[in-house]
């Protein structure tokens, strides 16, 4: 009898506290607090920001931009847990191919890059075949799956990111390139469905069990990328690519990606990132961060975004931004790449690193992507 008046006082209480927010989005069981005190565990965060100390970054380093790249690239590697001796990769199963549109074609992969790590990679390109092709690779970010690179809906919300251009890897194909379409963990087939007491976000138990391991999200993603260009520049690779025109594509969390995945690896000629660039500060160090996305431990210790940029030099980089954009706007993007310039001109590449800016929100602008793509990738 006691535990059943026990079980109703919490029913009681639970619901006047739905009624109380229901009238009172921002009501607050713990008020009133202390006027003069503010006991939120974000002002160590705040108060360290006013002091960043920047070891490496390259603003603060005199040294010649080649030797401070590699001391910047060995110290990013060891930060996120970048692999650098990676295994062999090849082929665990291979699917027969399939026409998704007219002439273009989709072969789907499974690339083993380690003991116990298989990828899904799914190939989209022309027929006929040509030789010598240039490689799009194509991370899609925080959606349902990479699948909308190729232009498949699997969820309601896919019709309208492919109407506004999502299905990037299905255009590439079109213009020629060999597009490489890669599965973010967490997402799409990638989805965690083994660990029990799940959080809601996709990522996040990944990325803090990562952390377990001297590794972060961020350093694992760049990993796996090296290790598909690895596989793509191998002798088990069927098609024949140029080696040297190796591409990186990425939006949103996927643009985050392909930032640090540019930055580890020298393979890679040019990347585009749409709405994911901007001063760590002022984007995920400004705001809730539940899915681990971006996080490498220590980072602002030794650098800021204008650095890993900085390591992608002289090599081409692209920012695509809009200027409503409520996580990476235009004018953190452009900070970033002033910031980066200096490199860039020292090593006389000042047309490799490029800002554009778009009227509107966070997402895809495929028309506005493609005008300086095409301009700056025909060699």
């Amino acid at each position: 009898m006691h535990n059943s008046l026990i079980n109703l006082k919490v029913i009681y209480f639970a619901l006047l506290v739905k009624i109380k927010r229901i009238f009172n989005s921002k009501y607050d069981p713990y008020k009133p607090l202390e006027s003069n005190y503010n006991l939120s565990p974000s002002n160590i965060i705040i108060e360290n920001y006013k002091k960043p100390a920047l070891k490496l970054s390259f603003s603060k380093n005199t040294i010649d931009p080649l030797k401070w790249q590699n001391l910047a690239r060995k110290k990013l590697s060891e930060l996120s847990g970048y692999d650098s001796k990676r295994e062999i990769t090849k082929i665990a199963k291979e699917f027969n191919e399939k026409i998704i549109f007219k002439n273009i074609y989709k072969k789907k992969i499974y690339l083993k890059i380690s003991s116990t790590i298989i990828i899904p990679i799914n190939i989209i390109y022309k027929k006929p075949i040509k030789k010598n092709l240039k490689v799009f690779i194509f991370l899609a970010g925080s959606t349902s799956g990479v699948h909308v690179g190729w232009g498949e809906a699997k969820v309601p919300i896919d019709h309208q990111r492919i109407f506004i251009g999502a299905d990037m890897a299905k255009q590439a194909a079109e213009k020629g390139y060999l597009a490489v379409t890669f599965e973010q963990a967490g997402y799409g087939e990638r989805l965690e469905r083994r660990l029990p007491k799940q959080t809601n976000n996709r990522t996040i138990d990944f990325a803090n069990h990562l952390l377990l391991l001297g590794k972060s999200l961020i350093g694992n993603s760049a990993t796996e990328i090296s290790s598909v260009i690895d596989w793509l520049c191998s002798k088990n690779n069927f098609f024949c690519i140029n080696k040297r025109n190796i591409y990186l594509y990425g939006h949103s969390s996927g643009g985050t990606i392909v930032q640090f995945a540019a930055a580890l690896d020298k393979r890679i000629k040019g990347t585009l990132a749409s709405g994911s660039v901007g001063p760590v500060r002022q984007t995920i160090g400004a705001r809730g961060c539940g899915s681990g996305d971006g996080i490498v431990p220590g980072f602002l210790e030794w650098f800021d975004t204008k650095d890993i940029i900085s390591l992608i030099a002289p090599r081409l980089f692209i920012a695509v931004s809009g200027d409503q954009d409520h996580i990476f706007p235009y004018s953190g993007a452009k900070k970033v790449i002033n910031g980066a310039s200096t490199i860039y001109k020292k090593l006389n590449a000042k047309e490799k690193i490029i800002c554009i800016k778009v009227e509107g929100k966070h997402q895809y602008y495929n028309k506005e992507s493609w005008k300086v793509l095409d301009k700056h990738m025909k060699y």
